[in-house]
């Protein structure tokens, strides 16, 4: 048997090199993919979650002054859909007032911690503030 050598044309080595090469290169862009949606979304969580505590204590302190009582806001907040959230306070002190009217009380010092979760506890953040309620 004589075969002639054909010089068109590729082999199914060829083929199949070129297939598994362009398999790896593909898996390795598809691992970058999924890597870069992981990051953006952890980006966007501690971009956003200093924000709501804020807004939370924020909150807290103007019911503190105008109501008497800590506000607990049990719907989700808008722009912060996902996220979840535990305000706790703590009475540090009662400032003495300078008068020397012991009927008069002082402001008190409270520490708020805000607990922010997101992604079923995925992605955590806390941050604490001292304010200054005044009674």
């Amino acid at each position: 048997m004589n075969y002639k050598s054909n010089p068109q044309g590729f082999t199914l080595l060829e083929i199949l090199v070129a297939v598994f090469i362009i398999a790896i290169a593909f898996t390795g862009v598809l691992k970058l993919y999924s890597r870069l949606i992981s990051a953006h979304t952890a980006l966007n969580f501690y971009d956003r979650a200093p924000l709501l505590a804020d807004k939370l204590m924020d909150e807290w302190e103007a019911g503190m002054i105008n109501q008497g009582m800590a506000p607990t806001p049990d719907t989700p907040i808008e722009g912060f859909d996902g996220f979840e959230f535990e305000l706790t306070d703590a009475a540090l002190d009662v400032i003495a007032p300078r008068s020397g009217d012991s009927k008069q009380t002082g402001p008190i010092l409270v520490e708020l911690i805000c607990k922010i979760s997101y992604d079923s506890g995925r992605y955590q953040y806390t941050s604490k503030s001292i304010r200054l309620i005044p009674q």
